[in-house]
C-alpha cells in the first residue's frame, strides 16, 4: 500500500512539473507574441511619422486636456502638415502639429509620410498688415486661395488682416496665407498690428530691349535709346536690392490700387514688346526679382517664348503695334480702327496669354475710344508711359486704365532713379 502511494505521488509530481513547464512555455510564447505585436504596432506608427506628412482623408484635429484628446475640428484631405519632433513608442497614437503657439494633434493613421512637400508661398510676409483684426465666429473656416476648405475649427480667433477683400479676409494661420469669409466673421476691430505704413505710391518702370555689352553682335544690333545694356539693368536691380525695394506682380499692384493690400516701397518692372529680353530674364532669375513683359503676341509663339517663374506675360495687342494707322502721335491703331477689328485683335492676344487681364497701349497712345474697347475686351488694367505730371507713381485709387510709368532710356541716370523713388513715402 505504501509502494502504490509512493508511485501515485511520483506520478502526481511529474504531472505537476509537466504542467508547470507547459505553463511557463505558454507564458513565454505569449510574451514573445506580445513583443512581436508591440514591434509591429511601433513600426506601423513610425511608418506614418515624418517631419512632413499629408492627410489621407478628411481628418479630425484634437486638443490635449487632462490626458484626454478632445476633438476641436477637422482638416481637409491632401493638406500638408509639419509635425513636431517627438519620441514615438507603441502607445503613441497622436502626432502634434507644428502650429506655433497652438497645440493641436492629429491621429497617426490619418496622415501619410511625404518627402516632396509643396512649396507654400510666403510672399504675403512682404506685405504690411493692416491695423485692423478680425474676430471670427465660434466655428472658424479657413480657405485657400482657390476657395477650398483647409481647416474647420471649433474656436474663435483674433487675427491681423493681411488682405482685405470685399467678401473675405486674408490672414496668416499655420504659417501660410489663408482666407476667412465675411460670413464667418463676428467683428472687425482696430488693432495696433504694426508701426509700418502703407507705401504712398508704387514705382512702375518701363524698359524695352536688352543686350550684353560683352557680345559685339548684340551690341551692334541694339543701338536705340530704349535698348539697355546688361550693366545698366544690373545696376538698377542692385539699387532695388540695396534699398529693400520689393519687386511686385501686376496682381499685387492691382490689389494695392484697390486698397486690398498694403505694400512697402515697391516697384513693378515692365518690359514692352518682347524681343531681346533674354539678358533681362537671366538677371531677374539671378536676383530672384519679378517683372512683367507686355508681349505683341503675333510676333511670337507664346509657348516657345522664354519662360521663367519670375516673369509674367501680358498683352501689348496681338497685331496692332503698327504706327501710322490713326491721326496724331505715332498713329497707334487702337485709337481709331473699327471696333470689331480691335476687339478681335484683343481677344486673340488674351487667348494666346491664357486670359490675361493686363494691357499696355502701343506707343503709349490711347483715347476714350481705346479705353472703352480695352475694358469691353475684358482687361482690368492698362498702362501708359510718362505723363506730363511730375508724379509718375501709381497710388491707391489710381485710374487703372491710365497707369503711369517712368520710361527708362539709355541715358537714365542713377540720380534720376533715386529721385523717382524718393517720391515714395
Amino acid at each position: 500500500m505504501g509502494k502504490k502511494k509512493a508511485i501515485l505521488i511520483i506520478i502526481l509530481l511529474i504531472i505537476i512539473i509537466l504542467s508547470l513547464l507547459l505553463f511557463l512555455l505558454f507564458i513565454k510564447d505569449n510574451k514573445k507574441e506580445e513583443g512581436n505585436n508591440n514591434v509591429q504596432v511601433l513600426e506601423n506608427i513610425k511608418s506614418h511619422y515624418n517631419q512632413y506628412v499629408v492627410t489621407n482623408k478628411e481628418a479630425r484635429i484634437y486638443e490635449l486636456n487632462n490626458n484626454s484628446y478632445n476633438e476641436v475640428g477637422v482638416i481637409s484631405k491632401n493638406i500638408e502638415l509639419e509635425l513636431l519632433d517627438i519620441n514615438i513608442d507603441e502607445n503613441t497614437k497622436y502626432f502634434q502639429i507644428n502650429m506655433e503657439e497652438l497645440k493641436y494633434y492629429i491621429y497617426y493613421e490619418d496622415v501619410d509620410v511625404t518627402n516632396n512637400i509643396t512649396s507654400v508661398s510666403n510672399r504675403y510676409k512682404n506685405y504690411i498688415v493692416f491695423n485692423k483684426s478680425i474676430i471670427t465666429n465660434d466655428i472658424t473656416n479657413f480657405y485657400d486661395e482657390n476657395n477650398n476648405l483647409v481647416y474647420k475649427l471649433s474656436k474663435s480667433y483674433t487675427l491681423p488682416i493681411i488682405i482685405m477683400d470685399k467678401d473675405k479676409y486674408g490672414v496668416e494661420f499655420n504659417n501660410r496665407l489663408l482666407y476667412i469669409k465675411s460670413e464667418d466673421i463676428k467683428e472687425v476691430i482696430d488693432s495696433n498690428n504694426t508701426d509700418l505704413s502703407n507705401s504712398s505710391g508704387v514705382g512702375v518702370l518701363n524698359y524695352h530691349a536688352f543686350y550684353d555689352e560683352s557680345n559685339a553682335e548684340e551690341k551692334a544690333n541694339c543701338t536705340t535709346e530704349i535698348c539697355h545694356s546688361k550693366e545698366q539693368f544690373k545696376t538698377h536691380l542692385d539699387y532695388f536690392k540695396e534699398n529693400n525695394i520689393l519687386t511686385i506682380t501686376t496682381n499685387e499692384l492691382e490689389m494695392y490700387i484697390d486698397g486690398k493690400l498694403q505694400l512697402p516701397k515697391s516697384v513693378l518692372i515692365t518690359i514692352d514688346d518682347g524681343p531681346k529680353t533674354e539678358v533681362a530674364i537671366d538677371l531677374l532669375e539671378e536676383y530672384k526679382m519679378y517683372a512683367t513683359i507686355f508681349l505683341v503676341t503675333s510676333w511670337f509663339n507664346v509657348d516657345e517664348y522664354t519662360q521663367s517663374e519670375y516673369i509674367e506675360l501680358h498683352s501689348h495687342t496681338h497685331n496692332m503695334h503698327d504706327g501710322g494707322k490713326c491721326p496724331g502721335g505715332q498713329g497707334g491703331a487702337i485709337k481709331c480702327l473699327p471696333e470689331e477689328e480691335i476687339l478681335a485683335d484683343l481677344k486673340s492676344s488674351r487667348d494666346a496669354l491664357n486670359g490675361s487681364t493686363v494691357f499696355c497701349y502701343p506707343f503709349y497712345e490711347y483715347n476714350d475710344y481705346a479705353i472703352n474697347l480695352v475694358k469691353e475686351a475684358g482687361f482690368t488694367m492698362a498702362f501708359i508711359g510718362e505723363s506730363n505730371f511730375s508724379d509718375n507713381l501709381v497710388h491707391v485709387g489710381s485710374d487703372k486704365f491710365k497707369l503711369r510709368r517712368f520710361v527708362i532710356v539709355t541715358y537714365t541716370t542713377m540720380d534720376d532713379l533715386n529721385k523717382y523713388f524718393n517720391q515714395i513715402k
